[in-house]
């Protein structure tokens, strides 16, 4: 994958571009949200079908980059919104092969005990690896502390239950907030996006230290 490809997997949706987003589904917000579940629905369905192993994680890839086209100042200038998404998602999708690709020749070409015995900085790597999962677990529980109590407890039932149980809680958890299911997406993914804000800069402060 290029520099640019990696780079923009490795940017964080942040609120601001979120509510560009949805500003250009719809001045509405509930009816932005509804826009915003179809296109993530057909995008899932695109990655699907073309036999990607990770549908979900391609259709918020394909998502974030939009978002941060639009914040960088590109305009959809369509009259369906999802013909823009589905032409980054032809690029989201051609990138997801080449890495299949490169991750089995990696396989058949070398492996683990091969790779130890040829690179004695390899143990060195998983050291410095391990140190970043302890660093971001940290940083995790204090961004989570910084959660209001009302926002924790919503992001933690908002997760809770597999499949049918978990759409089901949601569905309860939007009624009882008296909110439609889209805003309430909505919500936990503003959620979501601060804490992913706050735990890179979180990250970055460890780096410079």
């Amino acid at each position: 994958m290029d520099q640019q490809s990696a780079s923009e997997k490795k940017w964080t949706l942040t609120r601001e571009a979120f509510d560009l987003l949805l500003a250009e589904f719809d001045r509405d917000r509930e009816r932005a949200g509804a826009k915003y579940e179809e296109i993530r629905r057909k995008l899932i369905k695109f990655f699907t079908w073309r036999g990607c192993s990770s549908p979900v994680d391609c259709a918020d890839d394909t998502i974030d980059r939009v978002a941060k086209k639009l914040l960088q100042g590109a305009q959809l200038l369509v009259k369906d919104p999802y013909l823009y998404f589905h032409g980054v998602a032809l690029n989201v999708l051609r990138e997801y092969w080449k890495d299949r690709e490169r991750s089995v020749s990696s396989i058949e070409e070398m492996t683990p005990s091969k790779e130890l015995a040829e690179n004695p900085f390899h143990l060195k790597q998983r050291d410095e690896e391990r140190l970043e999962m302890e660093q971001r677990l940290e940083c995790m529980k204090e961004c989570i502390r910084k959660l209001s109590p009302e926002n924790l407890s919503l992001i933690n039932e908002y997760h809770q239950g597999e499949k049918r149980e978990k759409i089901e809680r949601r569905r309860r958890l939007a009624e009882r907030l008296n909110i439609p299911i889209s805003v309430l997406r909505i919500r936990a993914f503003r959620i979501r996006a601060g804490l992913e804000n706050c735990i890179e800069g979180c990250m970055k402060r460890k780096i410079r230290k």
